[in-house]
């Protein structure tokens, strides 16, 4: 069920404040003629766009005015368009269209650029979940070998961006590593949750 975000005051739409804690969200589709079925008001005839929140990695709608052009997989801040926006709604990942779960695994290959640092500091501050198992673990791929020569480059300097990473560990594709652990988190099922908040 979608959870709404928007709202109107005294007959005129407008964006609540606590939207501007969107902040920035990169396309995941967009519909020029809207997505509507029913066509039941005259917002069901307004673009709307599917998108996915850079920070928090969640999805939403946004109906906008017309005139606004919106490309797929164009980044844009919510509180910029504060002006053409008619509504904001929060959706799952399983009300996302076919055309956006297949745009999702490049998209969030652009968050994960785009937030590097925030990666950095993980790979540099990650620690054991229980005797047995370590947050690292976790990223497809890390096993034991792979864990420890992590843990032993980190100890000697810590990490500063992704090419070092990958230069001092021999895990060529970082951004490949932490893509697939988010789109697992984002499906659903995984014990523990590094990056998605629960829903």
């Amino acid at each position: 069920m979608k959870k709404q975000v928007e709202g109107s005051k005294k007959g005129k739409k407008y964006p609540p404040k606590h939207k501007q804690g969107i902040g920035k969200v990169l396309v995941l589709d967009y519909y020029p003629q809207g997505k509507s079925l029913s066509r039941k008001s005259a917002e069901d005839f307004n673009p709307l766009t599917v998108v996915i929140s850079v920070n928090q990695m969640k999805f939403y709608d946004i109906i906008l005015n017309r005139g606004k052009d919106i490309q797929i997989g164009q980044l844009f801040n919510v509180s910029e368009l504060k002006s053409k926006i008619i509504k904001i709604n929060r959706i799952g990942f399983n009300e996302l269209s076919d055309s956006a779960v297949e745009t999702l695994p490049e998209i969030i290959k652009k968050i994960v650029t785009l937030s590097e640092t925030r990666f950095i500091n993980f790979l540099n501050n990650s620690r054991p979940l229980t005797t047995q198992m370590h947050q690292l673990q976790l990223l497809p791929g890390i096993g034991n070998k792979r864990l420890w020569q992590i843990l032993d480059a980190r100890r000697k300097i810590e990490f500063k961006d992704f090419d070092d990473f990958a230069e001092r560990t021999g895990i060529s594709d970082p951004i490949g590593l932490f893509s697939n652990r988010i789109l697992q988190e984002i499906q659903g099922g995984e014990k523990y949750q590094l990056f998605i908040k629960k829903q």
